[in-house]
């Protein structure tokens, strides 16, 4: 057992290393020290299951097992590339309960995005009421070369819908909705601490897996520095949001309408991932779709959209960008 004096320095030492609060690494610790004291129980050989990832921590992930209920935490080292969303197919070697909390150890064996396996009920999509875009919005003239597609875009009225707040993070049981732990990571994140922006993210997906504003905000912290991962994330907040979309949907998921946002954030990660990799047509297709779906364009999309067209690279784009930001600071000293 881990006495006072040693789990004090434990903590300091944690505190030290990431820059956390001191409840933050205390919380660390101690799920640590409870992992490393817990008994384990071997199977009677290896059992293999498929799992749904809940949380992924560096060594552990909490999941649940396919035709369980309850969550486990499960110890490996080779949870370091899983996301919440994947359906991993793990080699148990033990199972065990501590405190109450199951526990397993293993291998991941192998993973994949299958959103439709992993039992989710879909998010209701709220509305349904024709919506005229170009009865109340400034359109889009030439020589803007979204004009034409604007136009067609806005031709005619057609079916808005919205997403349920859970997509936002309005989960069940706040008692306010602006108590939303989703807009507190990004708050972490801008602030620079990115590390609790992340644990926060996790939290949120391993209380419900649907809401596609933690899997935006994951994404985007991931996307400066391991894009391959930050596209994962994406993709699974748009399978979860297709979940909700029949087949051929041609209706209007505006940006004015606060709980569609996080998938059209999820749509922008994900078009700006596949252009960042050289797939041009397929990131156009994304651009044009967050288009259709939302003719005003409150991203910004239909320029990334226009560089596509012309062929432009985004590693050119975003150069110029920057240089264009550090341009614009010096001016302002």
């Amino acid at each position: 057992m881990t006495d006072h004096h040693d789990l004090k320095r434990l903590i300091r030492a944690r505190k030290a290393k990431t820059g956390e609060s001191y409840t933050a690494a205390r919380a660390h610790v101690l799920r640590e020290c409870d992992a490393l004291l817990a008994p384990e129980t071997p199977l009677q050989g290896p059992t293999r299951a498929e799992a749904a990832v809940l949380k992924v921590n560096q060594q552990s992930a909490r999941v649940r097992l396919l035709g369980e209920d309850e969550q486990v935490t499960l110890r490996s080292r080779d949870v370091w590339d899983l996301v919440p969303g994947h359906l991993a197919t793990l080699v148990l070697e033990k199972r065990w309960t501590w405190r109450g909390d199951p526990y397993a150890s293993g291998s991941v064996e192998a993973k994949r995005l299958d959103l439709a396996a992993l039992g989710l009920e879909p998010l209701a999509l709220e509305g349904g009421e024709l919506e005229d875009v170009a009865s109340y919005s400034e359109p889009y003239r030439r020589p803007d070369p979204y004009a034409a597609l604007w136009k067609k875009l806005t031709a005619k009225p057609r079916p808005s819908f919205e997403f349920n707040g859970i997509a936002w993070g309005a989960l069940p049981g706040l008692e306010d909705a602006e108590d939303n732990r989703t807009c507190d990571a990004a708050d972490l994140a801008r602030a620079g601490d990115t590390e609790g922006a992340y644990e926060l993210l996790m939290d949120v997906l391993c209380e419900d897996l649907r809401c596609i504003d933690a899997h935006a905000g994951l994404g985007n912290l991931e996307f400066d520095h391991a894009p391959k991962q930050a596209i994962v994330h994406y993709e699974v907040g748009i399978g979860i949001a297709e979940l909700s979309l029949p087949a051929g949907f041609d209706g209007l998921l505006v940006w004015g309408h606060l709980y569609n946002r996080p998938f059209l954030r999820c749509l922008h990660g994900y078009g700006l991932c596949l252009w960042r990799f050289g797939r041009l047509a397929e990131a156009q297709q994304v651009f044009e779709r967050i288009l259709s779906l939302n003719p005003n364009d409150n991203q910004g999309v239909r320029f990334c959209w226009d560089d596509i067209r012309h062929g432009r690279d985004w590693q050119t784009m975003h150069d110029r960008e920057e240089a264009e930001r550090t341009e614009s600071r010096r001016g302002l000293h």
